[in-house]
């Protein structure tokens, strides 16, 4: 089930950790930030890993789509149809570099939503004697 709270959030997380995790730790912090923003999400999510998986995975690419947007939007404010050809084909790139960023909130999503562990409830209905 997709919890668009959750994965808002993941998104903003995203921004913040890896930003943050990127000055502390030059070479892997950005990764690690987006990791554990991913398992924030998978946490809040709960379920199965595919669950969390699947909302990581959502947070992270709803991050490239909302960039791709905004420079679309400011490329052809500022530079008109050229300013509209240029940040298309740079969207374009965001997109492709977007995937590694939402393959590894994909697997924090998974390991969040693991580490909370919501067991399943099984319902029995009771029939009586």
């Amino acid at each position: 089930m997709v919890d668009w709270g959750a994965i808002i959030l993941g998104f903003i997380l995203s921004i913040i950790f890896a930003g943050i995790f990127a000055r502390i730790i030059p070479i892997w912090g950005g990764i690690l930030g987006l990791l554990l923003a991913g398992m924030v999400v998978g946490y809040i999510v709960g379920g199965d890993a595919i669950n969390g998986a699947i909302n990581g995975a959502l947070a992270g690419i709803f991050g490239a789509i909302v960039l791709s947007l905004l420079l679309l939007i400011a490329g052809t404010l500022i530079l008109g149809i050229i300013g509209f050809a240029a940040a298309t084909i740079t969207s374009f790139i965001i997109l492709i570099g977007f995937v590694g960023v939402m393959l590894i909130m994909a697997v924090g999503g998974a390991i969040g939503s693991i580490v909370k562990d919501e067991p399943e409830v099984r319902v029995v209905e009771y029939r009586g004697p």
